[in-house]
């Protein structure tokens, strides 16, 4: 009887056009209430020409106003958009008719169709490794050569809720098949299509790439072509290709390729190059490239390509505004490591003297939001997921001594941690956490007087991210062995209470007698 009634909708689709609205609204009510929809039913709407068909241009003869005619057409489109979603979802890939039952969405001129196609295939593939408890890269032999086409077309939609499924579905089942001439040329015309479509085709040849040399090499041609265009005057692009660039730079034949092919020096000369004023925009692009890399090959940065490091320093101490987000960041990358931490210091010792004591100045005169950038930069530059070394500890002690002008404590940042706006008292107390992760960082504290009365005092703060912040501080001081007997039972007792613990009225009355 269901089945039935299905084909009766359908029918009432073709021949009564001036109820359609009404007609998909019925259809959509009964998908939302018949569980277990059969495999037939669904299989027949999907390849219905009736449902499609209700997203074609009407008639122009027909005596309308636009604004109804738009809306009408928006509510066809919800409609059969929540129909056609609700039976993609009872598809498997194992079907033998998948590729059939799709292919109208995939050819569809609607975007908003051709995206539910893709976000299908899509979320089959992520189901098949989530059952399978496989990676991504071994389902690629799931997609037949049909689908395949079609994403690959998809690619090249220059709508992004087309592409950007397209680009997930190809960096999970393309690998196994780049070796298909026809992949190639589809590749090729990617390649020549506007800027967003090349990007994101960069994006996908990175992506593989990074995955082993041999990769590397079935897509190079790709990634030869994002390098010519680190040549021209597209200073939106050659962004945009720095910073696809950075996870294949990652890994070890990425960077020996790049190095290969001088992109690190042709981006340096770019940097120095006065015949173009446009460069300089390029500078924050290139800062982030070369940090990023340095996060994970610190070596290869930081003493094989010193003018950029200089560069970075520059800005630095120059203090340029449109340049310091980017700066700071990238600081924190090259210091990333233990590594990092230690070339930095042997090569450029007095240039990092002058950087922190920068800091000490930037954090008192920058604005608000700069302010906030540069204690998440400290934080992380003292931030390591393991326990240093004697050298990298007795390094992070004496650059933190530069932004105190050489005290022993912590003066300079108590004022930070009063500070009524709660987001920098927040990212204040997070470098302080950072800092107290050393020995050294707990004796600053101990010696800064009023701060450690300030974190253990609940009644002044009320912010509960603040209240949190103060809480993972006091955690690490309780841990450690520099307090006196009675101030360890005071943060031991701050820990046990908790980071919201409030006390009652009859506590605060008997401690004020």
């Amino acid at each position: 009887m269901s089945e039935e009634w299905f084909s009766q909708k359908l029918e009432s689709l073709k021949i009564n056009t001036d109820n359609r609205l009404s007609t998909l609204s019925e259809i959509r009510g009964r998908l939302n209430v018949t569980p277990n929809l059969e495999v037939r039913i669904t299989n027949r709407l999907l390849s219905s020409p009736e449902i499609y068909d209700c997203l074609e241009e009407e008639g122009a003869g027909r005596d309308k106003a636009k604004h109804r005619e738009n809306c009408g057409e928006t509510q066809r489109l919800d409609l059969v958009s929540d129909i056609l979603s609700i039976c993609m979802a009872n598809l498997t890939l194992r079907q033998n008719d998948f590729p059939l039952l799709l292919q109208r969405a995939l050819e569809h001129k609607k975007a908003r169709i051709r995206a539910l196609a893709l976000n299908t295939i899509l979320k089959e593939l992520q189901n098949q490794v989530n059952l399978n408890d496989k990676d991504e890269q071994s389902v690629g032999d799931l997609l037949s050569d049909e689908l395949l086409q079609h994403v690959l077309k998809g690619l090249q939609d220059i709508e992004t809720e087309v592409g950007n499924p397209a680009l997930s579905i190809l960096l999970m089942v393309l690998e196994n098949h780049l070796h298909q001439p026809w992949v190639k040329e589809s590749l090729s015309i990617a390649l020549n299509k506007d800027g967003i479509v090349k990007c994101r085709t960069y994006e996908l040849a990175v992506g593989l790439a990074k995955r082993s040399p041999i990769t590397l090499e079935k897509v190079e041609f790709i990634v030869d072509h994002a390098l010519a265009e680190l040549d021209n005057d597209d200073i939106l692009m050659q962004v945009n290709i720095l910073e696809i660039l950075v996870s294949l730079a990652e890994q070890n034949h990425g960077l020996l390729y790049l190095e290969k092919h001088q992109v690190y020096d042709i981006i340096c000369k770019r940097v120095d190059s006065e015949d173009n004023p446009l460069d300089r925009l390029l500078v924050p692009g290139i800062m982030k490239f070369f940090g990023k890399t340095a996060r994970v090959q610190p070596q290869k940065i930081i003493t094989g390509y010193p003018h950029m490091i200089r560069c970075l320093f520059e800005c630095l101490h120059r203090g340029d505004i449109a340049n310091l987000p980017t700066a700071f960041d990238t600081l924190a990358n090259l210091a990333h490591t233990q590594q990092g931490v230690s070339l930095l210091e042997l090569n450029y010792k007095s240039a990092l003297k002058e950087i922190f004591e920068d800091y000490h100045s930037y954090l008192h005169s920058l604005a608000s939001d700069l302010k906030i950038r540069a204690f998440n930069s400290l934080e992380a530059i003292f931030t390591f997921e393991q326990s240093v070394c004697l050298e990298v500890n007795s390094i992070l002690h004496t650059w933190f001594s530069y932004m105190g002008r050489h005290s022993d404590n912590m003066e300079f940042l108590l004022d930070y941690c009063r500070n009524p706006f709660p987001d920098i008292k927040i990212s204040s107390l997070n470098f302080i956490r950072a800092l107290c992760c050393f020995e050294w960082g707990v004796e600053a504290l101990k010696n800064t007087a009023g701060l450690l009365e300030f974190l253990l005092d609940r009644k002044i703060e009320f912010d509960k991210e603040a209240k949190y912040a103060k809480y993972c501080v006091i955690e690490l001081l309780a841990d450690s062995n520099t307090f006196d007997i009675q101030t360890n039972l005071q943060l031991r007792s701050y820990v046990n209470e908790g980071p919201y613990y409030v006390q009652n009225l009859l506590d605060v009355a008997v401690e004020g007698n």
